[in-house]
């Protein structure tokens, strides 16, 4: 069976509904940071299994506040990283 390039998009992304395509893109996004963070943190900084694991734990109830709506708004985030630390996100 020879190859023949497709055009477009996927078709299991095309037969899924928008909001069911938005949520797969954004958990792949989430997972893709989650990875990157941990190889930067694991590779550069020297972090083991013990302080990945505690920072997993720590980023999961940092997510879990301001998906529950006790932290309001991501801008929240940077004014605590800004005051605190003098660092600020610009993507």
């Amino acid at each position: 069976m020879a190859y023949t390039k497709r055009k477009g998009m996927n078709p299991a992304l095309a037969a899924m509904t928008a909001k069911k395509r938005d949520n797969l893109l954004v958990s792949a996004a989430a997972k893709a940071n989650m990875l990157i963070s941990l190889m930067v943190l694991h590779d550069k900084f020297g972090f083991g299994e013990k302080r990945l694991q505690r920072f997993m734990d720590e980023y999961y109830k940092q997510l879990e506040a301001y998906n529950s709506g006790h932290i309001e708004r991501v801008k929240d985030f940077e004014d605590v990283l800004w005051e605190e630390c003098g660092i600020k996100v610009e993507l």
